[in-house]
């Protein structure tokens, strides 16, 4: 079943592949665009513009050339207008229009949406009767339905009603959490100087630390010290900071959990570019990795070694961050 929309909600679908736009753009994290088609003048996707915060996004993805009903998630933020380039961002150019989301719910199995056609058919021509804004079309004089080319797109309250038919059918209960960020200062992480609590901001965060409870046990356990450089940042309460970084990331399409096993003890430094797909450990050599042959730590071996770090998570960034998402390789 699906969640209720609330009366404030607006209710959208996002029709698009797994790729999406790779690494910090990834399904399920956010919704983007250029703002302007390949003319350069015609604002092709000005829908987003009106997208607010906590409104639901339905989520169709293609997969080996057939669209599935894959999930649901809910807008954290407004559209904000960027420069940065997502990794797959194929011929369009800048500027991009990116809207942030959270609550990423996939299916455990995808819905064939050509199964949707043929299971609901008449309600969906009912549907096209009223509004001829949806991710559908009717084709040819036997009115096929066939998926409309458009990226981004209204969903109705009656065709949210089709997707909760499906959704209780196959016994989808996503959850869509009310997500605030707080900030709780520790000694080893203490609250920044200049931090006052926003309403809302216009920004992109390029990169987020997902620092659970468990991420602060792992870097305790290890003397906060980076397990690439073996250094940690003294602070100046006499403390020491570090950053836990999930190889397999929490959200998104990826889903990895939050284990000691997926957990590398990192500074900032090379966090952020393990994030980017900069850096590596190669899983069967347990060597350094770096795009960058010159770097001091390619080549080498961790500053230390921990047995509660699975292989099975040094592979998966191995292969996907950094072999596959970055657009230099």
């Amino acid at each position: 079943m699906l969640p209720t929309k609330k009366y404030s909600q607006n209710i959208y679908i996002e029709i698009t592949n797994l790729p999406h736009g790779g690494a910090g753009w990834e399904l399920g994290t956010c919704l983007w665009s250029p703002v302007y088609n390949t003319n350069r003048r015609t604002k092709t996707w000005k829908l987003m513009e009106k997208v607010k915060t906590d409104d639901i996004i339905v989520h169709l993805v293609k997969i080996n050339d057939l669209y599935h009903f894959y999930g649901i998630s809910k807008v954290s933020s407004p559209l904000v207008i960027t420069e940065n380039k997502p990794a797959h961002s194929g011929n369009w150019l800048p500027p991009y229009q990116r809207i942030a989301l959270d609550s990423f719910n996939p299916l455990d199995q995808p819905y064939s949406v050509t199964e949707i056609f043929k299971e609901y058919e008449s309600e969906l021509k009912n549907i096209l009767k009223k509004s001829s804004s949806s991710f559908y079309v009717e084709y040819g004089k036997t009115k096929e339905l066939r998926m409309a080319q458009k990226y981004f797109t209204t969903c109705s309250d009656d065709m949210y009603d089709v997707f909760n038919s499906i959704s209780d059918k196959i016994e989808f209960k996503p959850v869509l959490n009310d997500i605030d960020i707080i900030t709780i200062p520790t000694l080893n992480e203490p609250q920044y100087p200049d931090y006052n609590p926003p309403s809302r901001v216009s920004t992109i965060v390029s990169r987020i630390i997902r620092d659970t409870n468990l991420s602060r046990q792992v870097k305790s356990e290890n003397s906060w010290k980076c397990q690439i450089c073996d250094l940690s940042i003294k602070l100046n309460n006499g403390n020491n900071y570090s950053e836990g970084h999930h190889l397999k990331p929490l959200g998104g399409t990826y889903q990895g959990p939050d284990i000691k096993g997926n957990i590398i003890i990192v500074c900032p430094t090379h966090h952020t570019e393990l994030d980017y797909g900069v850096i590596a450990i190669n899983p069967v050599t347990s060597i350094i990795e770096h795009i960058d042959k010159d770097n001091p730590f390619h080549g080498k071996y961790l500053a230390y070694k921990r047995e509660d770090l699975d292989s099975e998570f040094l592979k998966f960034h191995y292969d996907h961050r950094f072999k596959n998402d970055s657009p230099t390789r």
